[in-house]
């Protein structure tokens, strides 16, 4: 599908704008920063489930930290806005998604393991949506710069024909300056920001970079 992603999903909001229904939606967060700006826009037109589904974050000190973040800005948020969210955590199965990646280790960050990673993902997400009888599904990932919408929604879009019944809802969050909003809301609401994405591919890059930068300064 080659299309203008946030013009798709403004189209569609003004659909079920128009339509006077008020459908469900399962969004899957990555990390609270992220759920930030998605959050705060589809607040008045879904009956939204926030799912915190996320296998690739390393160390589980981390896994929590993040997971922390998200449900304590969450449980902040909705109820400044009079709002009501529901959670879901699931089980994580680390084990399954180190076997899918296996062979990836030396792949750099933002090649192909990437959108593995992401891939997985979205499918674990998005069969949860469809098989709780969600209206629509999408996630919170294309707010990120350093996440490329098009794969996203193109990895979703082929998703969408497994499950039947929960609308994928397309969307570029990080359009309209969604991800310089939802750095404002993060920080109004002092969360956690996290200086990798996830993964310990990600993590040791992040060393390794700073390792170089402090030989060069120093």
């Amino acid at each position: 599908m080659n299309a203008n992603y946030d013009e798709t999903f403004q189209k569609r909001l003004e659909e079920i704008r128009k339509s006077g229904k008020r459908p469900t939606l399962f969004l899957h967060a990555c990390c609270g920063p992220c759920l930030c700006y998605p959050l705060s826009i589809l607040l008045d037109d879904f009956d939204v489930t926030v799912g915190f589904i996320n296998p690739n974050i390393r160390p589980l000190a981390e896994y929590e930290k993040r997971n922390r973040t998200l449900q304590s800005f969450l449980q902040r948020y909705v109820r400044d806005r009079g709002k009501k969210v529901s959670f879901v955590l699931v089980p994580e199965d680390f084990e399954g998604y180190d076997e899918k990646m296996k062979g990836r280790e030396k792949d750099r960050e933002g090649g192909a393991h990437c959108l593995l990673c992401h891939a997985y993902r979205i499918s674990l997400s998005y069969r949860y949506a469809h098989d709780h009888g969600f209206d629509f599904f999408t996630t919170v990932m294309t707010v990120s710069c350093k996440k490329p919408s098009r794969e996203l929604n193109e990895i979703a879009e082929k998703m969408a024909v497994l499950f039947p019944g929960t609308e994928y809802l397309y969307s570029d969050f990080k359009k309209r300056d969604g991800q310089l909003k939802g750095i404002r809301l993060s920080k109004e609401y002092n969360l956690y920001r996290q200086d990798y994405c996830g993964c310990l591919w990600s993590l040791q890059e992040r060393k390794a970079y700073l390792k170089a930068k402090e030989e060069i300064i120093g």
